[in-house]
C-alpha cells in the first residue's frame, strides 16, 4: 500500500446563493478591492489515505467526498492527488 495526499476543494456550484461569498465580496469592495467582482467561500479538506494505487486513491477520495463531504444538490468538488514519501 502507497500513502498518497488528496487536497477536496468544496465550493457552492454556480447558480446557488452563497451568502457568505456576497459578504466577503462586499466587504473587499468596501475596504477599496475592486477588482474582486466575486467571491465563494467553501471548504478545503486534506486528507491522507492508503491505497494501492493511483486509480484506488482517486476511487477512495471519490467516495468519501460524495458519500459524506459534499451536498450535491448544492455544491460541486475538485480534488488532487500526490503520492507521500
Amino acid at each position: 500500500m502507497k500513502m498518497y495526499r488528496a487536497d477536496v476543494t468544496i465550493l457552492p456550484k454556480d447558480g446557488v446563493l452563497d451568502i457568505q461569498g456576497k459578504a466577503v465580496e462586499k466587504t473587499l469592495s468596501s475596504q477599496g478591492y475592486d477588482a474582486v467582482k466575486e467571491a465563494r467561500v467553501g471548504k478545503f479538506i486534506r486528507l491522507a489515505l492508503e491505497a494501492e494505487d493511483n486509480s484506488d486513491a482517486g476511487a477512495k477520495v471519490r467516495a468519501m467526498t460524495e458519500d459524506l463531504l459534499v451536498n450535491d444538490l448544492v455544491e460541486s468538488y475538485t480534488f488532487t492527488l500526490e503520492t507521500c514519501q
